[in-house]
């Protein structure tokens, strides 16, 4: 799916962002099965033409909860951020690639508090599930030890 700027940001202003929440505990949120239901809601968002996010509170047992989602972007910029897709980054006219992101928030993840980095991009999209989930559960489980470890 690719999307100009102006396109992206119109749709998160008028709500058309399909959204589910969910609560699970630190082991739960590794879990492949887990995983595997927010990469496949991402995924039907993507091939439905809809922007997605997966949002996942994670209750830890030491410290507050730990927001981990899975949020579809055309850079690296979480949605709640998404005026920073000012000229200076994107043309706004020019259609780009949506890709899917894991987001990671907590003052305990790293200095600045956010962790985002690419999941799949268009191509990777198209790939097993599988392969995704590998990846997701990997990436969360290395930003859930820096948090535990930077509380402990």
């Amino acid at each position: 799916m690719k999307m100009s700027v102006t396109d992206y940001l119109s749709q998160l202003t008028s709500d058309q962002v399909v959204t589910e929440h969910v609560e699970k505990t630190a082991a739960q949120s590794q879990q492949k099965t887990v995983l595997t239901t927010a990469v496949k809601f991402m995924i039907e968002q993507l091939d439905t033409g809809h922007l997605g996010q997966y949002q996942m509170t994670i209750k830890m047992k030491k410290g507050e909860p730990v927001s981990f989602r899975l949020e579809t972007n055309l850079i690296n910029v979480p949605m709640d951020e998404a005026e920073r897709l000012d000229v200076k980054l994107l043309d706004k006219e020019i259609e780009y690639p949506v890709n899917l992101y894991l987001v990671m928030e907590s003052e305990d993840v790293n200095k600045s508090g956010l962790r985002i980095d690419e999941l799949a991009n268009e191509t990777d999209q198209g790939g097993k599930v599988a392969d995704l989930v590998a990846k997701a559960q990997e990436w969360v489980a290395e930003h859930l030890a820096d948090v535990m470890e930077a509380r402990a």
